[in-house]
């Protein structure tokens, strides 16, 4: 089977999709993905095709087109949805379209916001998986996506391909209580991230306590690192942050950006913003968090996360004053590194990737 994996350019978005391309590879099916050039980075050795505008061209495109400055608000539903919809569509379609038909896939599996793979999707008359990314979504949010891709293939002259399943990463503990599991659900181990194909790096094991301050890459450095570092300036451990270096005190240390699945080895805890990936990845390993959420779905991952018992939240423009009393309860106070352990029992449970592409591949085949 020949399997195309697509998505906007944003890292959230695609790095947790990865470890399902890596089992349809090793289980010998072939393998690309496609989507704009500034990824390429991140997918480590499987087949790259670059297509399509970037994350900044998007968003720069969009606001000229809008009158508006860039959003990175759910409440901003309209807005997010032109972009992804209207703007994305535009400026990127014809280049994945022209991507799929050189590689002729026989499966389209897409991140759980992209309207291009889709109308692809259709386009050359192929089924397609949605990959989901992150917590339940704003219903409102759901509703405009699903209008957005009917318009979109409706002016296209598209009858849209059916989709064969939804790939959920997340066990039911980091969704909503009142969540409705869709019907063609295919549940799926999520991993932290490494890229394809690279060896692990072996863990310092010096026994010191460490803790590792990771913004993702939506959240900008230069408006909220020096509040994090500063309310972490007491703190009685080492701090790996994973931007470029900037003045700060001498028990922090900056790696730039570097494989989570390896970081995570050294540290006790993670403080982040709250991107998915991070956190269903942190609590893969069973540590515990301080979740610090600025932007998207951040807040609702945090929310979720909280309820577990594995993790504080700390609203950003508090940072400063209460991040390090936040960070030493959770290392100190047992009880979160044990929620923690106990979501990571409930995520151990999931089906390997492996096993959720023989799945896919079954009811594709059907």
């Amino acid at each position: 089977m020949r399997v195309l994996f697509t998505g906007i350019p944003v890292y959230g978005h695609l790095l947790p999709m990865l470890p399902l391309a890596v089992a349809a590879r090793a289980a010998g099916d072939e393998v690309a993905v496609t989507t704009a050039d500034s990824m390429a980075g991140a997918v480590g050795d499987l087949d790259f095709f670059a297509a399509g505008a970037t994350s900044a061209e998007l968003r720069a495109e969009h606001e000229r087109r809008s009158g508006e400055p860039s959003r990175s608000s759910l409440s901003d539903v309209a807005w997010l949805v032109g972009l992804l919809g209207g703007t994305r569509v535009d400026l990127s379609y014809d280049a994945v379209l022209a991507v799929a038909k050189e590689f002729r896939p026989d499966l389209v599996v897409a991140d759980f916001v992209d309207v291009v793979a889709p109308l692809v999707a259709a386009a050359v008359g192929v089924p397609w998986a949605r990959h989901n990314v992150t917590t339940s979504m704003p219903p409102e949010f759901t509703r405009a996506w699903l209008d957005e891709l009917a318009a979109r293939a409706e002016a296209m002259g598209l009858t849209l391909a059916p989709r064969v399943a939804c790939l959920e990463p997340l066990p039911p503990v980091l969704r909503t209580g009142d969540e409705v599991a869709a019907e063609d659900e295919i549940a799926v181990r999520p991993q932290p991230y490494r890229p394809p194909g690279a060896e692990p790096r072996a863990p310092l094991g010096d026994g010191r306590t460490r803790v590792l301050l990771t913004l993702g890459t939506e959240a900008d450095p230069a408006v909220h690192l020096r509040r994090l570092l500063t309310g972490l300036s007491e703190v009685d451990a080492e701090i790996l942050v994973t931007t470029d270096a900037v003045p700060a005190a001498a028990h922090v240390r900056f790696v730039g950006f570097t494989p989570l699945a390896d970081l995570l080895e050294d540290v006790d805890a993670v403080i982040t913003a709250g991107g998915a990936g991070t956190v269903a990845g942190t609590l893969s390993r069973g540590l515990p968090m301080v979740i610090v959420p600025m932007v998207y779905d951040q807040s609702l991952v945090a929310d979720r996360t909280a309820v577990t018992g594995a993790a504080l939240v700390v609203p950003p423009e508090d940072a400063e004053r209460v991040l390090g009393k936040a960070l030493t309860t959770v290392l100190d106070d047992p009880g979160y590194r044990a929620a923690a352990r106990a979501v990571a029992a409930r995520i151990g449970e999931l089906p390997s990737p492996g096993a959720a592409w023989t799945e896919l591949r079954r009811r594709v085949a059907d």
